[in-house]
């Protein structure tokens, strides 16, 4: 993966599409005031512990993948299966792309790797939105409460491992934050007192306030395949013959079992009513997400589309969020209209047809002023994911390109 130059700077986070950071003038400022240098330096050192760890999150993600289906990777097969399933998703032939257990398969080693690894960092970055919905998580700390209620439609592969590893890396946070409060009391003399509002340390690795419920929608069968990638986050990762002893005793699953629970409904959501929108919130604040699937929705049909968004809307508790992740620019065009000689068919940006239906103001009986639905907390309209050069998978993955937008029910 060496060809992904760039990547070695971006340590496999999330970078914007732009040039700003270039121009704002921010670096000139740090270089013209010697008495920041010290500063800049400690700075630097924990940004790269930060990248580190980040990097190694990743190859234990793309692990999953490759100790899960290892006969996949190696069968003399999956080349031509991999033709096959790309010549579908270039006619934009979804049914018949994931129609086939070993279509699944193929895509699940070839394509889902690199956005999981994508949405897993979409995860962290968004860690302190979500915590609105992830009470167990609140401040960045376990707490005695809830763990969080997730759906994702159009959710395969990639959204199993991602929501896997976002948990892991919520367990490393919290392990350094009570490493960090034991320091803190140590030094204070107060490490018995708890009569201030920090929590006392507890052992919450097998505790349910831990766990995410993953309700994956999808009118393509990836009941197996997330099964297997479920299992994969609690099994011991597979090491090499050559393995040595230090290796060996630190070599740890994933996640504990019971950490990550996963559910799949095979059904088209365009085709769900708002009472089984409804069945599915179970009344919970939600993380609802959209990874790389609506824009296919509006593909199908425009209406349908809003009025499944309108019956999300509907169902959903005021608090929900809703995470929007797709392609961007033209490649999140919907076209609409006659195609004729003379009359050219109107384009609709993804996102001016999701914000239409989704912004829009009502006006509840019994009021004179107009309400709100959701608020818009997060968007950009182009921003980079790239794998960094040290990562390493059986086969090569991409850079990702992407628009995000995350909203919260009023």
């Amino acid at each position: 993966m060496g060809k992904h130059g760039k990547a070695v700077k971006d340590g496999g986070r999330m970078v914007r599409d732009d040039s700003e950071s270039l121009h704002n003038g921010g670096s000139k400022k740090k270089t013209t005031k010697t008495k920041e240098k010290p500063t800049a330096k400690t700075v630097k050192i924990e940004e790269s512990q930060e990248v580190l760890d980040s990097l190694k999150l990743q190859q234990l993600a793309l692990n999953i993948f490759k100790d899960t289906f290892p006969d996949v990777l190696a069968s003399e097969t999956l080349q031509s299966l991999l033709q096959e399933v790309k010549g579908c998703l270039y006619a934009r032939d979804f049914e018949r792309a994931f129609s086939r257990k070993d279509y699944l398969e193929a895509y699940s080693v070839r394509w889902s790797p690199s956005r999981a690894l994508c949405y897993q960092a979409v995860l962290i970055d968004l860690q302190q939105h979500l915590s609105e919905v992830f009470p167990a998580r609140r401040n960045g700390k376990p707490r005695n409460s809830g763990g969080l209620h997730a759906m994702s439609f159009g959710g395969g592969a990639a959204e199993v491992v991602a929501f896997g590893a976002f948990l892991r890396h919520l367990h490393d946070f919290t392990q350094d934050q009570r490493a960090q409060d034991v320091d803190v009391r140590l030094d204070s003399l107060t490490i018995t007192d708890q009569s201030s509002e920090t929590e006392p340390l507890q052992d919450n690795a097998s505790s349910t306030d831990h766990e995410i419920d993953l309700v994956l929608v999808d009118s393509a069968d990836w009941k197996d395949v997330s099964i297997k990638l479920t299992s994969g986050l609690t099994a011991i990762p597979t090491l090499s013959k050559y393995a040595n002893a230090a290796a060996r005793e630190s070599n740890f699953p994933l996640l504990d079992v019971g950490s990550l629970k996963t559910s799949f409904i095979m059904k088209n959501c365009l085709e769900m009513d708002r009472q089984q929108l409804l069945s599915l919130n179970a009344g919970k604040k939600t993380l609802i997400t959209l990874l790389f699937t609506l824009n296919e929705l509006y593909t199908a049909s425009i209406s349908r589309t809003t009025q499944f968004l309108l019956n999300l809307t509907a169902s959903a508790e005021p608090g929900t969020l809703l995470l929007v992740v797709d392609s961007p620019g033209s490649y999140s065009e919907t076209t609409f209209g006659p195609a004729g000689d003379t009359e050219t068919p109107n384009k609709y940006p993804m996102k001016w047809l999701l914000e239409h239906a989704l912004l829009a103001t009502e006006t509840p009986d019994g009021q004179e002023n107009s309400v709100a639905l959701w608020e818009k907390i997060v968007s950009d309209d182009s921003r980079w994911f790239r794998i960094h050069e040290t990562l390493r998978y059986p086969i090569a993955i991409e850079n990702m390109r992407y628009q995000i937008h995350l909203y919260r029910k009023v």
